[in-house]
């Protein structure tokens, strides 16, 4: 009788049967919902501090604010000239600041359009602030004022309550680039943080006279993006690849910088009560960061399809917004249900994020009639066959299409890129069939190419190796007597490059274990011969047994009688 299939075994390494972190499955849950499609590249969006959490963003003329409930645009504001930018809640979620290019800031009040019906009516307050474009505009913590930043450099303070556009206080020459990102402090007045294209970022303080700022701070690169993290003693500044740490309270001393980007970052916010930090990049990656601790780790990597010009996320962390290209799209978390702590539990209970299995539709109950009689249900005791759901590589595996499937596996960077575990048991299995050299010939550059790096990456892995250097001396094998593309000899090097590394770090470690054998050796010689001379200068301790036989002992009794008497006399 033929066995039915199996499907392949995942060679999953110790860690993945670790227990999941809390924070893996909190930001798992996080879901996309909508997507809309806006008129030019997403420029800004901003979260109202307070329920309802409207989502407001910016892109080219237009201004638009959704309702995150219902994931649908209730107003928006497309009689602007020129491109906006830098959208700003207010802390009661009342107001909204928007920037211009055109030098223009605008205050408009959120919750009297409620019922507009779909276009926001015309902004409380226009200032004519700066001549040049304003990326930014903050409130202060009160929300009393509000802080323009401009390409030029500049920095203006306004009052709110004026109709006039007549600065509190105006800060030229604040740097010496365009200034595109900021940020004001939540528990002080006057502080709030600038940064700019020219590498700087700075601490203000209203209260001192003069343009000097409290800290100045080189982040080495163009910043895009400032957050003040709770307590405004450290500061978070965006640059090129990496994200900065800075601890203010102490002058600007840096405290990390954390490189899990591989492009650059564009935005940054907190999340789940400032005790997260959330990044986005170019890189087409959302990072999450533990920032509650000594160790600023990630915590979690969120993948989007495009690249992330702009982030924010709600103050009760349901819904996050994210502008990609001319794209906003809509997350929101899933209702929480039980926490799976790994995948054998995630399993055995048929659901979760980790594991999901289709509930099977319960058929309807048999009944049986014999003729002229009623009708009575039958109880099925004989079980069902599991249906067994089989992925693509299985299918052709089964279908012994080997050469396809290392095909489909080297093609599609998402298998031998984010599982390697697959793709190895994928080999073992055609290995196990005497089937490798076939599935391995006859290859274009364009398949070649990901398998040498596929083996350059993880051919030194301890539960990789075994199977890998099968594939690898095959490889050669097969094609040592053929042309290959020029193009493929840098990818064979690449590989002979680790090959030679892993023999390096193999030769290093046998000196070390020699050289550790040699300290061994001479520490149990130089005991012994420390024992020895002990032994040379003390001597050893011989005990030697004394036989005694019974009429030597009555001997040795008559003589100590008679002497006794000779003492006796004497006296």
């Amino acid at each position: 009788m033929a066995q039915p299939y199996r499907r392949l075994p995942r060679l999953r390494s110790g860690k993945h049967e670790k227990q999941l972190s809390e924070d893996v499955l909190y930001w798992k849950r996080m879901k996309q919902l909508a997507i809309f499609q806006e008129p030019g590249n997403m420029t800004s969006t901003s979260f109202a501090p307070r329920e309802p959490y409207y989502v407001a963003s910016t892109s080219s003329v237009r201004l638009s604010i959704f309702d995150t409930l219902i994931c649908e645009p209730i107003s928006r504001y497309t009689r602007f000239k020129e491109a906006v930018f830098g959208a700003t809640f207010r802390r009661d979620g009342r107001l909204l600041a928007v920037g211009g290019h055109e030098g223009k800031v605008r205050l408009f009040d959120v919750q009297r359009q409620g019922s507009a019906g779909g276009a926001l009516k015309a902004p409380l307050r226009i200032y004519k602030a700066h001549s040049s474009p304003v990326h930014k505009a903050l409130f202060s913590c009160s929300g009393k004022c509000i802080i323009t930043m401009a390409d030029d450099g500049s920095i203006k303070l306004f009052d709110i309550s004026e109709t006039k556009s007549v600065p509190l206080r105006v800060i030229e020459g604040a740097h010496k680039d365009r200034i595109r990102c900021g940020t004001a402090s939540e528990i002080s007045e006057h502080i709030f943080v600038s940064g700019s294209y020219d590498h700087q970022a700075k601490v203000w303080d209203t209260r001192e006279e003069g343009n000097e700022p409290l800290v100045c701070i080189d982040h080495d690169a163009p910043i895009e993006a400032v957050v003040l993290l709770r307590g405004d003693a450290v500061l978070a500044t965006a640059g090129g690849t990496t994200i900065k740490l800075w601890d203010i309270a102490s002058g600007g001393r840096l405290l990390c910088t954390l490189q899990n980007h591989h492009k650059s970052v564009t935005c940054m916010c907190l999340a789940t009560n400032g005790t997260r930090l959330l990044s986005g990049g170019l890189d087409k990656r959302i990072n999450i960061f533990r920032i509650d601790g000594a160790s600023y780790a990630v915590v979690h990597s969120l993948s989007v399809p495009a690249p992330v010009y702009t982030l924010a996320i709600s103050g009760d962390d349901q819904c996050m917004a994210v502008g990609m290209g001319n794209l906003l799209a809509i997350f929101r978390r899933d209702v929480s249900g039980k926490h799976e702590q790994t995948l054998r539990e995630a399993k055995a209970v048929g659901a979760g994020l980790e594991y999901s299995m289709k509930i099977p539709m319960a058929p309807p109950a048999p009944e049986q009639r014999q003729r002229g009689g009623l009708k009575y249900g039958v109880d099925i005791t004989a079980p069902l066959a599991p249906k067994l759901h089989l992925g693509r590589i299985d299918i052709l595996l089964r279908q012994y299409k080997h050469w396809k499937a290392v095909d489909v596996l080297f093609r599609n960077r998402h298998y031998w890129e984010n599982s390697p575990d697959l793709v190895v048991a994928a080999f073992m299995e055609i290995y196990g069939r005497k089937a490798l050299p076939f599935s391995l010939a006859g290859r274009d550059a364009e398949t070649i190419r990901p398998i040498l790096v596929f083996l350059s990456r993880y051919l030194f892995r301890s539960n990789y190796f075994t199977t890998l250097s099968i594939v690898a001396s095959t490889l050669f094998e097969v094609y040592a007597e053929v042309q290959v593309d020029p193009t493929l000899m840098k990818y064979f090097q690449k590989l002979n490059d680790a090959v030679a590394r892993e023999l390096s770090l193999q030769k290093t470690l046998r000196q070390a274990i020699g050289a550790m054998e040699v300290l061994f050796a001479s520490s149990r010689s130089g005991s012994k011969s420390r024992s020895i001379e002990d032994n040379e200068f003390f001597g050893d301790v011989i005990i030697l047994p004394i036989t005694l036989s019974m009429k030597e002992q009555r001997n040795d009794h008559s003589r100590e009688g008679e002497k006794q008497m000779d003492i006796d006399r004497e006296s």
